[in-house]
């Protein structure tokens, strides 16, 4: 099987330990971030040669780099950036330095001009030997081509940096963090595609560890979050078992609701239940899908009063399940034979300022409707608000 890093380390001179060895499907070439090129409009027209002009005579005569680096932080057209760092390059007595750069690929990222923020990159490469420090300038130019979804460029950076002499340009837990995440994003919703791309993570956070670089708890929280939603919970819950006597550091709010969600996935709600216990009794609180996502595998695991103690807890922590979740636990009482407590928690529901009066209505006539009785009694307040 074709590699993805083989493909994307091969122009480049990747060191040995790397090269070859991460077995990757190259199914999925999807990226969604905000630097999708789907949802980019049309590229801009490029200035006009009287504004380059323009622009490279509003230079200092006596060019130096805090100039130009302070020149093109207020250049009003992000599309003269590229022109004004060509021609300062060319000239005799300009020294290259990574201040302007850095100037030009954030200003030409964050307008959303790939080409030019590629070809400001490959200048920067191409004079890389002589740039002092470029540390800053490549952990940010990788960053940037992880949000365009441009892995192949940023697996190009990373071989830069591992290949440097200086050791401030050498990856950080930063580097391996970008990289995680853009492999992660490109699995999607497709758990087996995800796993596949977890191969990766785990090639890397390996070499990660051989490099002498402790892992933090945003790193590992990228490892659970994989492995969590492709379904291999063993391996998120050996991360998590090993993040603090192995690495020192403490599960946080993200860790848990990971493994909260990847296990009522699964359905095994007592895992989930320990863990959610674990997370209260340190004053964490989970995100709003692991809730949901709780909440509603205990409905359907039959375990009512867990998920209620469960529903209303979150609810008195800001944490209000959706309105799928809900429904979703009337009904599994109704369907349970416990009519009696599923009428109760809706009305619980609507007197606690849950749900609306005419929410509790559509509830109850779903769950009536669905056993065929007409006799749903509502109350004259609710009948006054329809």
């Amino acid at each position: 099987m074709a590699t993805l890093l083989r493909r994307l380390l091969r122009s480049a001179a990747a060191p040995p330990s790397i090269s070859g060895h991460i077995p990757f499907s190259t199914r999925s070439r999807r990226t969604p971030h905000r630097f999708r090129r789907s949802r980019r409009g049309p590229n801009p027209p490029p200035p006009s040669p009287d504004a380059i002009s323009a622009a490279i005579a509003s230079l200092p005569s006596r060019l130096t780099p805090p100039m130009l680096a302070s020149s093109l932080a207020s250049t009003s057209d992000a599309r003269l950036l590229l022109p004004l760092l060509t021609h300062s390059l060319r000239l005799p007595a300009f020294r290259p330095d990574p201040a302007p750069f850095l100037v030009a690929i954030k200003r030409l990222a964050a307008a959303d001009l790939y080409a030019d923020f590629d070809r400001a990159c490959a200048l920067a490469f191409s004079l890389l030997p002589s740039l002092p420090s470029p540390g800053t300038l490549l952990r940010d130019a990788l960053y940037f081509y992880c949000q365009f979804g441009r892995l192949g460029k940023a697996f190009h950076v990373y071989t830069l940096m591992r290949a440097s002499a200086d050791p401030a340009s050498r990856p950080a837990a930063g580097t391996y963090h970008a990289l995680f995440t853009a492999l992660l994003s490109r699995g999607r919703g497709d758990t087996l595609v995800h796993y596949m791309h977890m191969d990766n993570v785990s090639a890397l956070f390996r070499q990660m560890l051989e490099e002498g670089i402790t892992p933090d708890t945003r790193t590992l929280n990228v490892l659970v979050r994989g492995y969590a939603q492709s379904l291999h919970l063993n391996d998120a819950l050996r991360v998590f078992h090993q993040m603090r006597p192995l690495y020192g550091c403490e599960p946080d709010a993200a860790t848990y609701s990971y493994l909260v969600h990847g296990l009522s996935a699964q359905g095994r709600t007592r895992n989930a239940l320990e863990l959610f216990d674990e997370m209260r009794g340190k004053g964490l609180l989970p995100t709003e899908p692991a809730c949901n996502a709780f909440v509603s595998a205990l409905a359907m695991a039959r375990e009512a009063e867990d998920a209620e103690r469960v529903m209303w807890e979150m609810a008195r922590a800001g944490r209000v399940v959706d309105e799928i979740t809900r429904r979703a636990l009337v009904e599994e009482l109704w369907r349970a034979g416990k009519r009696e407590d599923a009428d109760r928690l809706a009305r619980e529901m609507e007197e606690k300022g849950i749900v609306s009066a005419r929410e509790l209505r559509a509830l109850l006539s779903s769950v009536h409707d669905e056993d065929g009785d007409e006799n749903l009694d509502v109350d004259d307040r609710e009948r006054s608000t329809w």
